[in-house]
């Protein structure tokens, strides 16, 4: 039912470990950083070839951005400012021109209070959290321009259709 907004269901959370302590994810997230960063330039590039330019001109400030699944640490925010100089990129956008907003979300039991003491002093963006599974609806329709989720494929409850069509390409 499209118009469900929430479930009295509950899911299993496994949250990561926050704080700044010495088995913090924060601390312990090298391996997800070298993800994050082995993938810049191919998110970059397809958000320049891609983005509906037309489409967002129309409807674009604030253009609103989401990291599923963001965590504690700070390869989010990594992810959203490269996200972020895409989209200027693509748009031949001087500094100031359109209001950026990133929400921020994960678990309940994420440790949000580490990730916004973390939020970079010098951001181009508004920061908002939004608890909860991304296996459920967050945000009302239309209301986010792009989404992000890394590392979220062992979180699937089952394998998409399109990927169980072994002769389609997904990935550039």
């Amino acid at each position: 039912e499209t118009n469900k907004i929430y479930s009295s269901s509950p899911l299993k959370s496994f949250p990561t470990n926050g704080g700044k302590g010495p088995l913090s994810y924060a601390n312990n997230c090298q391996y997800q950083k070298n993800g994050v960063v082995l993938t810049q330039a191919l998110i970059y590039e397809e958000i320049t070839k891609k983005l509906d330019t037309e489409f967002l001109l129309s409807h674009l400030n604030p253009f609103r951005i989401s990291d599923m699944g963001c965590s504690a640490g700070p390869n989010t925010f990594i992810v959203v400012q490269n996200i972020i100089e895409a989209v200027k990129s693509k748009l031949n956008l001087n500094k100031d021109m359109i209001d950026f907003q990133v929400f921020f979300n994960d678990h309940s039991e994420n440790d949000f209070n580490t990730l916004f003491k973390s939020l970079p002093v010098e951001r181009n963006y508004f920061a908002a959290g939004i608890p909860g599974s991304f296996h459920r609806r967050l945000l009302p329709s239309s209301s986010l321009h792009l989404v992000n989720t890394s590392y979220a494929l062992h979180w699937l409850s089952k394998i998409p259709e399109e990927i169980q069509d072994k002769k389609l390409l997904l990935c550039p």
